[in-house]
């Protein structure tokens, strides 16, 4: 049985055509209604109390454990800062093993990669010119557990994110200490979005998911109304009523109007049109052709290589086959762990013929690639 108040699109159109069975549940348990939802223009820096928190949702904060109940805050983005960079030449501190920027993390003094745990530690001079003009750009999760410090001091602050979940029961032993009121505000990354259900919390903040709403996947505008549909649907669980705001600069989005009415149906039937427009799943199925390698030209050339076998071989003896190649292209990190990464989406139709195709290629490619590595991915999670 699959249960959501936001299905995926691929579960729910099979639930419209009648390959799943559909139940609704139309009313919340109980007594509970859902909470009142507003969105919060950042766009104006007057308007902000401190770097991430608006005004109006640090009154609300305030109120809110006055009142003796609980709020539960959302920033995606675990560590202190997004990136430094300086202010001097411009610089950003890079992984040298992936085409990233690194995270300062305040807890160790330590600027890391999120991609392959590389680290060194900060110090305030640029390694490009060597001036003391370092500058913390953006936050995450530990700078807004400080900030929220400053508005309210005697305010007890659970983190929770993959820097403070390490140990293997830490997971569960913290949510159960918010459950108990041990803990005012529950500060977090996307763990703290769904699942949960905290009779007193009556207070949802969303603190940034414009970046979500603009990554190159089909499946962000998805992934983005899951996120803030889910996470605002924790307040007002219990006998009082909820109340959830969302900061965002492009309040007039459509994905983030359509979430704060909390309008599943709504999203889907304009989802589903986008989709079935551009040929995307579940009209179709998505087959990334997957290349990395030491060196950024030999990963390019053997992706150029595999499209041109890939044209050839559909030519001579699969053009039954409906296919539409693009790229190849680099991933938006195009290395990672020291390898440069390339790769092929195929939009298909994944059956037996389809898998015969690339199988042929895959075999015929390996034989002379031996410094390549590539890998074959049917319908990912991400294109990320």
């Amino acid at each position: 049985m699959l249960s959501s108040a936001t299905p995926s699109i691929d579960t729910y159109t099979k639930a419209q055509n009648g390959s799943y069975s559909l139940f609704k549940l139309e009313k919340r348990y109980g007594n509970a209604i859902l909470p009142v939802v507003e969105t919060i223009d950042t766009t104006y820096q007057s308007d902000m109390v401190l770097e991430n928190v608006s005004k109006k949702l640090a009154d609300e904060i305030k109120t809110t454990i006055d009142n003796g109940k609980q709020c539960i805050l959302l920033l995606n983005r675990r560590g202190y800062n997004t990136y430094v960079s300086c202010t001097e030449c411009g610089t950003v501190a890079t992984c040298p093993n992936c085409s990233i920027s690194m995270t300062y993390h305040i807890k160790n003094g330590r600027l890391m990669c999120h991609y392959c745990g590389y680290s060194v530690p900060y110090t305030k001079k640029c390694s490009n010119c060597n001036n003391d003009t370092l500058k913390f750009v953006g936050a995450g999760t530990q700078k807004l557990e400080e900030e929220l410090k400053l508005i309210v001091p005697n305010a007890r602050i659970l983190r929770m994110d993959t820097d403070t979940t390490n140990s293997r029961y830490s997971y569960e032993e913290n949510f159960n200490s918010f459950g108990k009121g041990e803990y005012d505000i529950l500060v977090g990354t996307q763990m703290v979005a769904k699942g949960l259900n905290f009779e007193n919390v009556t207070l949802v903040g969303v603190l940034s998911v414009d970046q979500m709403l603009f990554n190159d996947d089909y499946k962000s505008g998805e992934r983005a109304f899951d996120l803030i549909t889910q996470v605002v649907g924790r307040s007002g669980r219990g006998k009082s009523p909820g109340k959830a705001y969302i900061q965002t600069a492009f309040s007039d989005s459509e994905i983030i109007c359509l979430a704060k009415e909390q309008d599943y149906e709504s999203f889907y039937d304009i989802e589903i049109n986008m989709r079935k427009q551009m040929v995307y799943p579940p009209f179709c199925d998505m087959c990334v052709i997957g290349f990395s390698s030491e060196k950024d030209y030999s990963v390019n050339t053997s992706a150029n290589e595999f499209l041109n076998a890939l044209k050839n071989l559909h030519a001579e003896q699969y053009s039954d086959l409906k296919i539409i190649v693009l790229g190849p292209v680099a991933p938006r990190v195009s290395k990672i762990g020291g390898k440069f990464r390339s790769r092929i989406i195929i939009k298909c139709r994944n059956d037996k013929r389809f898998r015969e195709m690339i199988s042929k290629l895959l075999k015929d490619f390996d034989k002379n690639k031996n410094n390549i590595s590539v890998y074959v991915d049917i319908n990912p999670e991400s294109l990320i």
